[in-house]
């Protein structure tokens, strides 16, 4: 006997990768956009992101992907990640020359990307991805936990001491 289409067994992980989708974007093109510094390429590496998770469907053991959105957000962490490498453009400004940048006002996204990536730029890399993961992404720290594979207290210290030393070195 044929199941109904809605009830297909096939078609339920699709439809789960859907509501994932519709729900996401918006915080998933922040996110990218932060960290890639461009909405074209951001827009690019999340449905690049969307579309690797649609065919995968299974971890590397071959169990079905336990959590989606903690697979998702690692995925487009580890793209931008990728993506940055090759482009090899960053620069990076210790924090106390940054005291300038901070007063001014953000006119536009360009401006805004460059404050922020040299605040950050300023902080050990694992703290900046919790802050961008916890802001940009609006991830939980639990969320931000199972994305990072990190225990949620070592979430919540990298964000903390990371705002502080942004803190230190704008004040300073």
């Amino acid at each position: 006997m044929k199941q109904p289409l809605n009830n297909h067994p096939e078609k339920k992980p699709h439809r789960e990768i859907a509501a994932l989708m519709e729900s996401e974007r918006p915080h998933l093109l922040r996110y990218a956009c932060y960290r890639l510094g461009n909405a074209d390429d951001a827009e690019d590496a999340v449905q690049d992101i969307f579309l690797q998770l649609h065919t995968k469907k299974q971890d590397a053991g071959g169990h079905p992907l336990a959590n989606l959105r903690s697979y998702l957000y690692r995925s487009l962490s580890n793209f931008c990640t990728d993506r940055l490498r090759r482009r090899q453009t960053r620069q990076f400004v210790p924090i106390e020359q940054a005291t300038h940048v901070s007063e001014e006002k953000a006119e536009n996204f360009e401006q805004e990307f460059q404050l922020i990536s040299t605040l950050l730029a300023g902080i050990p890399e694992e703290q900046a991805e919790v802050i961008r993961l916890r802001i940009h992404g609006n991830n939980s720290f639990s969320d931000i936990a199972a994305i990072l594979d990190i225990p949620v207290t070592t979430a919540k210290s990298r964000f903390q001491y990371g705002i502080e030393k942004i803190r230190k070195g704008i004040k300073s």
